[in-house]
């Protein structure tokens, strides 16, 4: 193993120590957003509990997006739409601002190539918006992409709303003329993929 590969970052096993909330708050200094990575398999009670509740928050906002509610919704359904994806490679973008959790985005990694990662989701807590948090974790998973031992050349994303759209495009994704179907709630959706090359 030459020196350039011990420098790669470790996907998260579960067995980094305990996440003290006062690494996770807000940078004042350099105005950045402390990401915390999860596996979907090494989420905490506590971490699953908190997402569910920012979800319930967030998503009552768009409950009459495209038909749906929270109970299609669910995390544990979003975690498992994209199937034949082992659980070792699903992983969770997590930023915490005074103790709570502010934002979060679900990756998959090694997917639909093993050289891409594919941003499914990501959510925001509705009161923290256009305060970069989303930027911050979409900075913060590229560089995991580069850096890490499953290293990417490119990542995705899929926007399902015009502001996603603009906030993608924004953050350097274009348009890629990829498209994948969903099944969700008994209803097909056809979502477009963006693309960023790392």
């Amino acid at each position: 193993m030459n020196e350039k590969q011990t420098l790669k970052k470790r996907l998260p096993t579960g067995e980094e120590p305990a996440k003290g909330y006062e690494s996770l708050a807000e940078d004042q200094e350099k105005n950045r957003f402390n990401v915390i990575f999860v596996m979907n398999n090494h989420l905490a009670r506590s971490e699953r509990a908190e997402i569910e509740a920012l979800r319930s928050r967030a998503l009552d906002l768009v409950e009459d997006y495209r038909g749906l509610t929270n109970a299609p919704l669910s995390l544990e359904k979003e975690t498992s739409i994209i199937k034949d994806v082992l659980e070792e490679n699903k992983m969770f973008a997590l930023v915490y601002v005074n103790r709570k959790l502010a934002g979060y985005s679900l990756v998959v990694v090694g997917w639909p190539e093993p050289c891409k990662w594919l941003i499914q989701h990501m959510i925001i807590d509705p009161e923290m918006r256009h305060l970069g948090i989303g930027s911050a974790i979409v900075r913060s998973i590229e560089e995991y992409a580069l850096e890490s031992a499953v290293a990417a050349d490119a990542v995705y994303a899929v926007p399902v709303q015009e502001s996603g759209k603009k906030f993608w495009q924004s953050n350097g994704y274009t348009v890629e003329a990829t498209r994948f179907l969903v099944n969700i709630a008994d209803t097909n959706h056809e979502l477009i993929v963006y693309q960023k090359e790392l």
